[in-house]
């Protein structure tokens, strides 16, 4: 419930984002109509917008599953359409003759052409508000958060939330357009199809349109959000912070060692490719304590906890504790088997694992986290959850605690590297892209990309011509550039190559440093395979700006950060 009610808050914060106000001219204008039925074309356009929003996420969703669709692709067709319905209020006259040579008004009514005239009172909003869905789904933190995260998991609940962030959108939206309306109806030439102001409202459709094809209109966004005291993303962020599932905060009451009511565990589902083990059930393992593991491999918050979660396996195996370890993969390359194999090799993991690469096991558990651990007691019951790092004096207490152990602890307690101004992981795909500068603004499909003079701290940008895609970025020249100005003591990439061929990819540091991490040798680190790569390690946390020189073919994933 609580969740449902961020998404609507969401919704109506979204009217406020940077993102809404170029366009926010062009739905006020198309909402003007003369006669009474045009009076209802704000609510159509409402409607429409919010349909828009619903259908092109479930399209994007669907795509990246099967088709590869290009989220550019989607744009580029809204902005088009937003175009043509400009052209046809700037040039209203043109537009009737040649309806009136081909005889498809006659026919069909032509959905632009009514768009103009008294007789599309329904065709023109609608497809304003439909060509606007694209544009409005990329503003909201909330919704970010419902595509990555509640829609692969579970889809009715995804889409429940999806309608309430579109309801609170379209409510809020058309509170601001009725009242603009109103104030523009009352002068007889906003309403005349053929005014200059009409006109006027068609060129903004026009400029609009191609800003959104050009990917301009990002650049208006970013200036708005850097000249704006009013920060509506951060208040998402602060309202999902609170949503159920969000990382616990680390407790430090010894008295209270069960940090939830016991709670009846789910079952394994969908589970494949167990390594180290024949394949377990849930209700087999009654009887002995059971450490659920959510990880992946390619995610440095979760190989950080391997170590602990490995030595608590190897000290409380002979007491009854079993450890098993669910791969549950972020992106494409970790639904392979053999890449989890080969990981769990590397890491000198004993305990049972198996893959998830359809998310069953973690929609059971509604998990949402990496890494995340769910202890369950001897009569199947879950009784303490850890999401995220830390927490591992805790963890290790609880489980003494479900075995009968009096004792002192032996499992260790490492340090959780990582400081509150720390950089956040950051992705480099469209999908979940954020902080980019430089030009042209990031959307999908190749081009040449200009680097930004200067970075601000947690801003990247491109040089080159890259490829870009919904998960990744590759290079498509010989010495593309990215940038980052990252605040960590250290840093980890997550890269790829065609065929997993060695690549080398040139690491360079301000004033020549050889602040490297353990994976890159004179400058270089070879990308062979798809996986995490440690590329920096300052001598203390501080600031610096990493710059990587990729070849063609090269797949760059994120960065991710350690204190």
């Amino acid at each position: 419930m609580l969740l449902f009610l961020i998404s609507l808050a969401a919704g109506m914060l979204t009217v406020l984002a940077p993102c809404v106000l170029p366009v926010l001219p062009v739905i006020i204008g198309g909402s003007l109509g003369g006669n009474a039925k045009q009076k209802n074309r704000p609510y159509i356009i409402a409607g429409s917008l919010a349909g828009s929003i619903i259908v092109f996420t479930l399209l994007l969703k669907l795509s990246t599953v099967l088709i590869g669709l290009s989220y550019g692709v989607l744009t580029a067709m809204s902005g088009s359409l937003i175009i043509l319905l400009g052209l046809v209020s700037v040039f209203p006259d043109i537009w009737e003759q040649l309806l009136g040579r081909s005889g498809l008004q006659a026919k069909a009514q032509v959905l632009l052409g009514k768009s103009t005239s008294e007789k599309g009172e329904y065709i023109g909003p609608i497809l304003i508000g439909a060509a606007l869905g694209p544009v409005f789904s990329s503003c909201s933190p909330t919704y970010a958060f419902i595509l990555a995260s509640v829609l692969p998991r579970d889809f009715a609940s995804g889409l429940t939330y999806l309608v309430a962030y579109s309801i609170g959108l379209v409510a809020t939206l058309l509170a601001v357009v009725l009242a603009g309306r109103k104030y523009i109806s009352r002068y007889t030439w906003a309403i005349d199809t053929h005014s200059l102001f009409r006109r006027a409202i068609g060129l903004l459709f026009v400029l609009v349109g191609i800003a959104i094809i050009t990917g301009s209109n990002v650049s208006i966004e970013t200036w708005v959000a850097n000249h704006t005291p009013f920060n509506e993303a951060r208040i998402e962020q602060s309202l999902l912070s609170k949503r159920p599932g969000a990382p616990i905060t680390e407790s430090t009451n010894d008295s209270n060692l069960f940090n939830i009511a016991p709670t009846p565990e789910p079952e394994f589902v969908g589970l494949t490719n167990w390594i180290n083990s024949s394949p377990l059930t849930l209700a087999g393992l009654r009887g002995k304590v059971v450490l659920v593991d959510f990880w992946t491999y390619s995610c440095i918050n979760c190989l950080r906890t391997l170590p602990f979660v490995e030595k608590l396996y190897q000290t409380y195996q002979a007491d009854g504790l079993v450890v098993v370890g669910i791969s549950t993969p972020e992106f494409a390359f970790e639904h392979v088997p053999a890449n989890v194999e080969n990981a769990v090799k590397v890491h000198g993991l004993t305990y049972p694992i198996a893959l998830d690469n359809n998310y069953d096991t973690w929609n059971a558990f509604d998990n949402d986290s990496w890494p995340a651990e769910y202890l369950i007691d001897k009569s199947g019951d879950i009784r303490n959850v850890n999401l995220g790092e830390g927490d591992y004096t805790h963890t290790e207490r609880a489980v003494q605690a479900l075995l009968g152990i009096n004792g002192p602890l032996k499992a260790g307690s490492p340090a959780v590297p990582f400081e509150s101004d720390e950089t956040q992981e950051t992705y480099f795909g469209t999908n979940r892209s954020m902080n980019f500068t430089g030009e042209p603004q990031e959307q999908d499909g190749t081009r040449d990309y200009t680097p930004a003079s200067s970075l601000a701290v947690d801003d990247w940008t491109l040089g080159g011509s890259w490829q870009v895609a919904g998960q990744s970025i590759t290079s498509d020249s010989s010495d593309s550039t990215l940038s980052f100005h990252t605040r960590a003591k250290d840093v980890y990439l997550v890269a790829g190559s065609q065929n997993n061929q060695p690549e080398a990819v040139t690491v360079s540091l301000p004033d020549g440093s050889q602040a490297y991490g353990n994976d890159v040798h004179s400058g270089v680190v070879t990308i062979a395979g798809s996986r995490l790569y440690h590329i920096v390690s300052l001598p203390a946390y501080g600031d610096t700006v990493v710059t990587l020189t990729v070849p063609s073919g090269v797949s760059l994933y994120t960065f991710t950060f350690g204190g």
